[in-house]
C-alpha cells in the first residue's frame, strides 16, 4: 500500500472508512493542518448557521476570530494537558515541524501551536475519530452564541 492518497479517498471518508492511524500519523504536519483547517472552519461555519447567523458577511466576521492562529494557539494550550503522553508527543512533533518563513499576523510560536492544533483536528478526522474531533470543536465554540438545541426565538 502506498502513502499516496487513492482516487477514492474522499468517498472513503464520506462512507466512514477512515485511514489507518499509522498512515495518517506519517503525513507531514502542514498536510494534516491543511485538512484540519478545512474541517475546523466548516464546523465553525455550520455552528454559526445553526445559531442564526445566516448572512455571509456576518457569518464570515463571526467565524474569522475563532479560526485565526491566535485563537487556535489558545485551544492548543487548553487541550494539550488533557491528552495522553502519546498524543502529546504527536502534537509536539507537529508543533515543532518546519514552518514557513512568513506567518500571517501571528507570532511564530502561536502559528506553530495553531498548526499543531489544526493537524490534530485533521488527524482525528482522517482516522475516523469523530467524537474526539467533535469534542475539540465543541471546546472552540463561543459561549456567547446559543447552542443549536437552545430556543432561538427572542
Amino acid at each position: 500500500m502506498t502513502d499516496q492518497p487513492s482516487a477514492d479517498t474522499a468517498v472513503r471518508l464520506v462512507l466512514n472508512r477512515p485511514w489507518p492511524t499509522d498512515r495518517a500519523a506519517r503525513l507531514p504536519a502542514r498536510t494534516l493542518a491543511y485538512i484540519g483547517d478545512s474541517v475546523f472552519e466548516l464546523a465553525m461555519r455550520l455552528h454559526h448557521l445553526e445559531t442564526g447567523v445566516d448572512e455571509s458577511g456576518r457569518l464570515h466576521s463571526s467565524v474569522v476570530g475563532i479560526v485565526c492562529a491566535d485563537s487556535q494557539a489558545k485551544l492548543f494550550e487548553a487541550v494539550f494537558p488533557t491528552l495522553s503522553e502519546a498524543e502529546q508527543t504527536l502534537l509536539r512533533t507537529w508543533r515543532n515541524a518546519k514552518m514557513p518563513h512568513r506567518t500571517s499576523g501571528a507570532s511564530r510560536g502561536a502559528y506553530a501551536r495553531a498548526t499543531a492544533f489544526e493537524a490534530w483536528v485533521g488527524f482525528l478526522f482522517l482516522t475516523g475519530q469523530q467524537e474526539r474531533c467533535a469534542a475539540l470543536v465543541q471546546q472552540a465554540l463561543p459561549t456567547s452564541h446559543p447552542t443549536p438545541t437552545q430556543d432561538q426565538t427572542p
